[in-house]
Protein backbone atom coordinates (compact mmCIF):
# COMPACT_ATOMS: atom_id res chain seq x y z
CA UNK A 1 0.00 0.00 0.00
CA UNK A 2 1.63 3.29 -1.06
CA UNK A 3 1.66 6.21 1.39
CA UNK A 4 1.09 9.66 -0.12
CA UNK A 5 1.53 13.16 1.24
CA UNK A 6 -1.60 14.71 -0.29
CA UNK A 7 -0.65 18.24 0.78
CA UNK A 8 2.69 18.15 -1.06
CA UNK A 9 1.61 15.65 -3.76
CA UNK A 10 4.54 13.34 -3.02
CA UNK A 11 4.80 9.61 -2.45
CA UNK A 12 6.28 9.01 1.00
CA UNK A 13 6.57 5.24 0.51
CA UNK A 14 5.69 3.15 -2.53
CA UNK A 15 5.19 0.03 -0.38
CA UNK A 16 4.15 -0.60 3.19
CA UNK A 17 3.19 -3.25 5.71
CA UNK A 18 0.43 -2.80 8.29
CA UNK A 19 0.75 -3.77 11.95
CA UNK A 20 -2.83 -3.74 13.21
CA UNK A 21 -2.62 -5.99 16.26
CA UNK A 22 -0.92 -5.40 19.62
CA UNK A 23 1.69 -8.09 18.94
CA UNK A 24 2.48 -6.79 15.43
CA UNK A 25 2.78 -3.23 16.78
CA UNK A 26 5.22 -4.30 19.52
CA UNK A 27 7.39 -6.28 17.09
CA UNK A 28 7.29 -3.60 14.35
CA UNK A 29 10.70 -3.42 12.67
CA UNK A 30 12.59 -5.41 15.32
CA UNK A 31 15.30 -7.67 13.87
CA UNK A 32 14.52 -6.52 10.32
CA UNK A 33 16.89 -5.14 7.71
CA UNK A 34 16.61 -1.61 6.33
CA UNK A 35 14.01 -1.41 3.57
CA UNK A 36 12.27 1.24 1.51
CA UNK A 37 8.87 -0.10 2.60
CA UNK A 38 7.03 1.75 5.36
CA UNK A 39 5.68 0.05 8.47
CA UNK A 40 2.26 1.41 9.46
CA UNK A 41 1.26 0.83 13.07
CA UNK A 42 -2.53 1.17 13.25
CA UNK A 43 -4.28 1.92 16.54
CA UNK A 44 -8.08 1.68 17.15
CA UNK A 45 -8.37 5.43 17.95
CA UNK A 46 -6.29 8.54 18.60
CA UNK A 47 -4.14 7.82 21.65
CA UNK A 48 -0.84 8.79 23.27
CA UNK A 49 1.82 6.53 21.82
CA UNK A 50 5.07 5.22 23.24
CA UNK A 51 7.61 3.92 20.73
CA UNK A 52 10.89 2.06 20.97
CA UNK A 53 13.60 1.03 18.57
CA UNK A 54 14.91 -1.89 20.61
CA UNK A 55 16.52 -4.39 18.24
CA UNK A 56 16.01 -2.05 15.28
CA UNK A 57 19.62 -1.69 14.16
CA UNK A 58 19.22 1.38 11.93
CA UNK A 59 17.73 4.89 12.35
CA UNK A 60 14.15 5.49 11.16
CA UNK A 61 11.91 8.49 10.53
CA UNK A 62 8.54 8.49 12.30
CA UNK A 63 5.28 10.19 11.32
CA UNK A 64 2.48 10.31 13.88
CA UNK A 65 -0.85 10.68 12.08
CA UNK A 66 -4.25 11.29 13.67
CA UNK A 67 -7.61 9.78 12.75
CA UNK A 68 -8.27 12.62 10.29
CA UNK A 69 -5.06 11.54 8.48
CA UNK A 70 -3.14 14.69 9.43
CA UNK A 71 0.50 14.57 10.52
CA UNK A 72 0.54 15.64 14.18
CA UNK A 73 4.18 14.94 15.00
CA UNK A 74 7.49 14.16 13.27
CA UNK A 75 10.48 12.26 14.64
CA UNK A 76 13.40 12.41 12.19
CA UNK A 77 16.16 9.81 12.42
CA UNK A 78 15.10 8.03 15.62
CA UNK A 79 18.21 6.13 16.66
CA UNK A 80 18.41 2.40 17.49
CA UNK A 81 17.68 1.33 21.07
CA UNK A 82 15.86 4.52 22.06
CA UNK A 83 12.34 5.34 23.25
CA UNK A 84 9.91 8.12 22.41
CA UNK A 85 6.60 9.24 23.92
CA UNK A 86 4.28 11.24 21.71
CA UNK A 87 3.23 14.71 22.72
CA UNK A 88 0.14 14.45 20.50
CA UNK A 89 -2.52 11.77 20.13
CA UNK A 90 -2.38 9.66 16.98
CA UNK A 91 -4.10 6.70 15.32
CA UNK A 92 -1.20 5.78 13.03
CA UNK A 93 2.56 5.61 13.30
CA UNK A 94 4.37 5.48 9.96
CA UNK A 95 7.93 4.17 10.28
CA UNK A 96 10.12 5.12 7.33
CA UNK A 97 13.76 4.99 6.22
CA UNK A 98 15.79 7.79 7.84
CA UNK A 99 15.84 10.87 5.60
CA UNK A 100 12.34 10.37 4.19
CA UNK A 101 10.84 13.30 6.14
CA UNK A 102 13.44 15.69 4.71
CA UNK A 103 13.34 14.20 1.20
CA UNK A 104 9.53 14.46 0.94
CA UNK A 105 9.35 17.84 2.79
CA UNK A 106 6.67 16.39 5.09
CA UNK A 107 5.51 18.82 7.80
CA UNK A 108 3.13 18.79 10.76
CA UNK A 109 -0.39 19.47 9.44
CA UNK A 110 0.13 17.72 6.09
CA UNK A 111 -2.64 15.38 4.96
CA UNK A 112 -1.63 11.75 4.38
CA UNK A 113 -3.41 9.11 2.29
CA UNK A 114 -2.95 5.36 2.46
CA UNK A 115 -3.50 4.23 -1.12
CA UNK A 116 -4.73 0.84 -2.13
CA UNK A 117 -3.80 -0.73 -5.42
CA UNK A 118 -6.65 -2.05 -7.53
CA UNK A 119 -6.19 -4.04 -10.70
CA UNK A 120 -8.95 -3.65 -13.27
CA UNK A 121 -9.58 -5.89 -16.25
CA UNK A 122 -10.54 -4.10 -19.45
CA UNK A 123 -12.93 -5.39 -22.12
CA UNK A 124 -10.01 -5.95 -24.51
CA UNK A 125 -8.47 -8.44 -22.06
CA UNK A 126 -5.76 -6.10 -20.79
CA UNK A 127 -5.57 -4.88 -17.24
CA UNK A 128 -4.55 -1.63 -15.58
CA UNK A 129 -3.40 -0.89 -12.05
CA UNK A 130 -4.97 2.06 -10.25
CA UNK A 131 -4.16 3.60 -6.87
CA UNK A 132 -7.12 4.80 -4.78
CA UNK A 133 -7.28 6.57 -1.44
Amino acid sequence: MPVKNVTRNTIIASRSRIADSAVKRVVGLMFSKPTEAAMILKFPKDTSISLHTYFVFFPIDILLVDGRLRVVELVPAMQPFTTYSSKSRASYVVELPAGTIKKTRTKVGDEIAFLRIVERKLENGRSITVCKA
